[in-house]
């Protein structure tokens, strides 16, 4: 798609004809052009702003239209001090992105001048550093498996066409290595324990294979339930069974403490398939005698762990002591603590167990971390410099859903390619976002620690923590969205003076900060 182009104050000794041959020399067509008046342009009226718009950066051209003489086409240009343009905005009609600097030029009065100002079609993309690639090791019920089966082409699962499809929508084409070795036995109905650092895909290592057991199922009824052990960790989940049943007539719901009970009831009142829940508002919505859950067919436990550090043992024992019959179980986890262990044998039965490391790599190993000691005055423009010297794409994380907003709509009014993510975002909108992220269309993601759980997007070279995140582990897994599987990547924590009470349990997960 040709780059748009605004115009403003377009001198009036220049005929459309003549534009329109100037446009034509740039392979641009009337129709991408907006002319408006810009009050604060500079006189004489004779100047005009062009603006081009590239998909990684904005590169302003002021050119003085110094003589036009229709009768032979010529056209004088001067390429001015970009500092004259300093305070012009794109329009919001157009996509805005990324200002960078250019050095003052002279060009001659040749008519074939204007193809010094053809946004070029190439674009680099943007990777992180890259280490000698990891080798990654993985274990199925104690024997080791060969690297080259740890990463195979979702086509050949004998996955249900709908949810192929789906996959292929998500721009997923092959699995990695969790998914790989525990696809296969939870669709051949094997208890699994699946053991697996964060940001390996273990959500899509279960989600998939529990759709295509229930997918056969006509009558609607509780069949899959999965347990996690935060209200921001479910929420992520059931956005990604969301996008995988899409076109199919399975539903999924998702219900969790510290939001009104009232519309979690409304959302549960027209049935599901699929149940995504804390412990406690699960055994809560149960107490009340507004949910059963005994006939489950599936159970996950996501991030088993954590649930064990947050104290809900308790609560998952009550859950599998509810069940008439054993379910499938199927439990995932970053680490698998004794306590988890003993499950086994009486609420697991038999299973599978999974284990995939990278050289036992952890996002301290992988990441290269800068905290940078800012006041709240200067942490914008700290936020700039590193947009306009690092490499992207960008990872910003926000603290609330307000200042996600907030930072977001200042970057694009500041002219960066920016987008945002948080909970009152609707999937579809945020199914949109994520995917134009994803494709390059914008350069910097700004979210809540909604999307630092679950978040599947490769290349993500830099994460910034414009906001001290509210834990240690969320650190942890904000910093896991780059340096994927082996990559290396580049995390920045900003910390004002307000944030320096709290930064002492931080220090553990900031490494060796440069």
């Amino acid at each position: 798609m040709q780059p748009a182009i605004i115009i403003c104050n377009l001198p009036s000794n220049l005929s459309k004809p003549l534009f329109e041959k100037i446009l034509s020399a740039n392979n641009i067509a009337w129709k991408d052009v907006i002319l408006r008046e810009a009050p604060d342009a500079p006189e004489p009226s004779q100047e005009a702003f062009v603006v081009l718009k590239k998909q990684k950066r904005l590169e302003k051209v002021l050119i003085q239209l110094n003589e036009c003489e229709i009768a032979d086409r010529t056209l004088q240009a001067t390429v001015a001090d970009e500092n004259v343009i300093e305070s012009f905005r794109p329009s919001k009609e157009v996509s805005p992105v990324k200002p960078e600097k250019k050095p003052e030029t002279k060009v001659s009065a040749d008519e074939n001048v204007i193809e010094s100002f053809r946004p070029s079609k190439k674009v680099i993309p943007a990777k992180p550093e890259k280490k000698p690639e990891t080798k990654v090791s993985a274990i199925v019920d104690g024997v080791e498996i060969a690297d080259d089966t740890l990463r195979i082409p979702f086509h050949s699962l004998g996955l249900s066409e709908i949810v192929q499809s789906n996959i292929d929508k998500l721009g997923f084409e092959a699995t990695t290595p969790i998914q790989a070795l525990a696809i296969p036995p939870i669709m051949k109905g094997s208890d699994l324990i699946g053991e697996a650092q964060t940001g390996t895909g273990k959500t899509l290592a279960f989600a998939i294979p529990m759709i295509e057991r229930i997918l056969p199922q006509t009558v609607r009824r509780l069949r899959g339930l999965v347990l996690a052990p935060t209200r921001e960790l479910a929420i992520q989940i059931k956005e990604t069974f969301d996008d995988l049943l899409e076109g199919t007539h399975l539903r999924a719901v998702v219900v969790y403490g510290g939001d009104h009970i009232i519309d979690q009831l409304i959302e549960m009142h027209d049935g599901m398939d699929i149940l995504i829940a804390t412990p406690g508002r699960l055994l809560d919505l149960r107490g009340r005698g507004r949910l059963r859950f005994d006939c489950a067919e599936i159970v996950v436990l996501d991030e088993a762990d954590r649930m064990l550090d947050m104290g809900f043992m308790p609560q998952i024992k009550s859950v599998f002591g509810s069940f008439y019959e054993h379910p499938q179980t199927l439990l995932f986890s970053a680490t698998i603590p004794p306590e988890l262990r003993k499950l086994t044998g009486v609420d697991i039965v038999d299973p599978v167990f999974v284990k995939v490391g990278y050289n036992k790599l952890t996002p301290l190993d992988t990441v290269t971390q800068s905290v940078i000691n800012v006041s709240l005055d200067d942490k914008w423009h700290g936020l700039l410099d590193i947009l306009d010297h690092e490499e992207g794409p960008f990872l910003i994380f926000a603290r609330t859903k307000r200042d996600t907003e907030r930072l977001a709509r200042k970057l694009i009014d500041h002219g960066y390619p920016a987008t945002r993510i948080h909970g009152d975002i609707s999937q579809a909108d945020r199914l949109k976002a994520l995917n134009a992220f994803r494709m390059g269309r914008y350069d910097i993601l700004v979210a809540t620690d909604v999307a630092s759980r679950g978040l599947d997007i490769e290349g993500i070279a830099h994460v910034i923590n414009y906001d001290l995140p509210m834990a240690p582990e969320d650190h942890l897994h904000r910093i896991g969205r780059t340096a994927r599987a082996g990559a290396t990547g580049k995390a920045t924590t900003f910390v004002t003076n307000k944030d320096r009470r709290s930064l002492k349990q931080f220090r553990s997960v900031l490494g060796q900060v440069s």
